[in-house]
Order: structure tokens, then sequence, then C-alpha cells
């Protein structure tokens, strides 16, 4: 079947999947999903949150949900375990991450982002929340995957360490987690995993906060829409433009795609539109045109009330 809208192929910040998808592959999984359909199925991009603090905050994604959970949530759904470890210090950590890699390659995130040394830039992404994909030690220097732009880079095991304490990450519930030892424990058929990926998707858009930090819908459009109307802040304004809008078009077309397959052709064509808006706003963003971009946002409410209501 022809797509009835233009694919997209090429880079976008989808490290937990990629990181997944990566893990799966290593430990033989047949008929790997593609990166799209593995976004889908932790659930990222069905929804949309605004957080209402001191420096208001924006995600494409339910507020219900998060990266970490995301990647548990797609895990059930494939039929695929793995060994989750969590815990608060750091010689612990340093010894399960040589103890897990005899297993494989292990998932490594949430983690920050300004603590991976190899980055040329990882001095000004400090408190930006990562994941990747560790493959061996040899000596005190770890290799891994990092799938935002570095294959087979390394770094002292030191520094892992210090990147893997996420307690100053906002949705991390542990200074470290480490997935490892990927197993398949049931085979789900294809149709099972969209069916599963499908009730999920309709759970998590209908289901959304109404504050008073968080909220959800078609009000977290409206929220920012209203704060880029009275006082854009440099902190939201960069957040948009730098992941919150990119990657909100790139989940609306694989979410578009999936619909697609589960022949929910009305909804997908909704995330369609929603990507198209993304779209533009990235352009009004950089060039600091509020009230056209804020008009934008307008239209996703809508947009996120009708998907809503058809799924």
């Amino acid at each position: 079947m022809n797509k009835t809208f233009a694919a997209y192929f090429g880079n976008s910040t989808y490290c937990f999947s990629n990181s997944l998808r990566m893990c799966l592959a290593q430990a033989g999984m047949d008929h790997l999903p593609t990166i799209g359909l593995i976004e889908c199925m932790t659930g990222m991009p069905f929804g949309a949150t605004f957080l209402q603090l001191e420096n208001p905050l924006f995600f494409p994604s339910p507020a219900s949900i998060d990266p970490d959970t995301g990647v548990t949530l797609a895990l059930e759904t494939l039929g695929w375990t793995c060994e989750l470890w969590c815990n608060d210090e750091a010689d612990a950590a340093s010894d399960k991450l040589r103890e897990a890699l005899k297993s494989g390659p292990v998932l490594l995130g949430p983690l920050d982002m300004g603590f991976l040394s190899y980055d040329p830039n990882h001095q000004y992404k400090r408190g930006g929340d990562h994941y990747i994909v560790a493959l061996k030690i040899q000596g005190e220097m770890v290799q891994v995957h990092d799938p935002q732009l570095y294959p087979f880079v390394v770094l002292p095991l030191a520094d892992i360490i210090r990147a893997l304490y996420a307690k100053d990450l906002g949705y991390a519930k542990h200074a470290y987690t480490l997935r490892f030892n990927f197993q398949a424990r049931r085979s789900n058929a294809r149709s099972t995993m969209l069916d599963v990926t499908l009730k999920n998707a309709r759970e998590l858009i209908r289901a959304h906060p109404t504050g008073p930090v968080a909220y959800g819908g078609p009000d977290a459009f409206t929220m920012v829409a209203d704060v880029l109307r009275l006082n854009p802040t440099n902190n939201l304004t960069d957040l948009l433009i730098q992941f919150a809008l990119p990657v909100g078009a790139r989940r609306c077309i694989d979410a578009a795609g999936f619909l697609e397959e589960v022949d929910k052709v009305d909804a997908a064509n909704l995330f369609v539109s929603k990507a198209e808006a993304f779209g533009k706003a990235q352009y009004y963003g950089v060039q600091q045109k509020w009230d056209q971009f804020a008009t934008l946002l307008d239209d996703l409410a809508q947009l996120e009330e009708e998907i809503a209501a058809y799924l």
C-alpha cells in the first residue's frame, strides 16, 4: 500500500528507541520492527505536556509516560524482557556494568549528556537526558554506540558513571539504571503488537492531566501558546526549536504510518496535519515570529482534540 503522505528518513533524537533496537538486534530478534514503530510502542508520540513551572516547559509526549517507562512498555509490547538494575550507589553501578556486559550490550539511561566526553560539545549539553548502548570495557575505557552521531566511541568508565547519575534529570527514579540480558519471553505476532500499541495509544491520548503543574491534551498547546504571546522565555523557546518541534513532527509522522497500518486513516491524516504544523512552527520559532507560532499551536490544540475523538 502506498503512503498517503511524504515519508521521512533521516536523523531524529530517538535515542532510547534506537538504543533499544540495537540491543534487540544484538540479542537476535527476528523481524526487528522499524524505529518508527518502536517509538510508537513506547507511547511517546501520543500526547503532549505543558509544565507550569517558573521556567515553563513543553514536550511532545504524554505526561503519564517518560522515556524510561516507555522502554519498558515497548519491551512488553514486543514480548521481550531484560534485566533491569537500578541503584543509587556509584561503586555498585561501576561493578554492575562490568558484570552486565558479560551477557552482551547494556542499555544505559537516562543519563546526562553533559558528561559524555567523546562529544566535542558535551559541556554545553549539561542536564540533557540521553540513552546509549555500552558494548565492552577495556581497562578503564568503555566502548559505546551513541545513536546520536557516534558509533564505537570510547570514554573513561568514571565519565560513564558520572553521566549515569540521573537524579538531576526530572523523570529519573534512580541515580543509575542499566538494562541488559535481553531475551524473548514470548513470540508475539505483528498483529498482536499493533493491537497492543493501538490500545496504549488510545489510553495515552485521552488521559491528560489538568494541573496544577502538568497539563496535557489540547491544554498543553494552548498554554504554551499563551506564554509565547505574553512572555516567551529563552529557556522555553530554545527547548521548542532545538528539540520539541522537530521530534514532535517526526513522532507524528511515525504515528501516522502506524495508524495507516491499523486502518485508522482519519486519525493518521490528523497526525500528518500535526507534523506539518510542527514543521511550520519550526521556521516561525527560529525567526522569533511568536504570533504566527502561537497561532499554529492553537491549530495543534484543535487537532489534538480531534485525534482523541477519532481514536
